[in-house]
């Protein structure tokens, strides 16, 4: 629902009001090769230094993700604790600073925001998971 101001001036010339960013909002759907899912894209990747991805890749022998892990106001999965699993493997490896830890929070899986049963859809689905993590989130 659009909602349009107009005003006049003093010298009663009409001036209209800006659209707030909540007007610009589209439920159209987003084609693959527009350059919005590009940029929705590129707002999944880490977009500064608190925010690391976590590549992991299942087998048929261990899909075990291996995060206890709780839904924080509906859009964010927050790490309790790190079980044996792909991301304990993953930790073994990685660089101190891109290791997940408890009180780390799962922000996007595999490019993808939104609610929190969609980023535990998209771990749940295919074999290579990209997990998209912030630090200091719950600080």
């Amino acid at each position: 629902m659009a909602f349009m101001c107009c005003c006049t001036s003093d010298e009663g010339q009409t001036v209209e009001a800006l659209a707030s960013p909540v007007e610009r909002l589209s439920d159209k759907p987003k084609l693959a090769g527009s350059d919005e899912a590009k940029e929705a894209e590129a707002m999944a990747s880490p977009r500064n230094d608190r925010e690391f991805e976590v590549v992991i890749e299942k087998s048929p022998d261990d899909q075990r993700i291996g995060l206890d892990i709780s839904v924080v106001g509906g859009k964010v999965l927050k790490v309790w604790k790190i079980k044996d699993g792909l991301v304990n493997e993953w930790n073994k490896t990685a660089p101190p600073d891109q290791q997940v830890r408890s009180g780390d929070a799962v922000v996007a899986v595999n490019g993808k925001r939104g609610s929190a049963d969609q980023l535990l859809e998209q771990v749940s689905k295919g074999r290579k998971v990209t997990i998209l993590c912030s630090r200091g989130m719950f600080a």
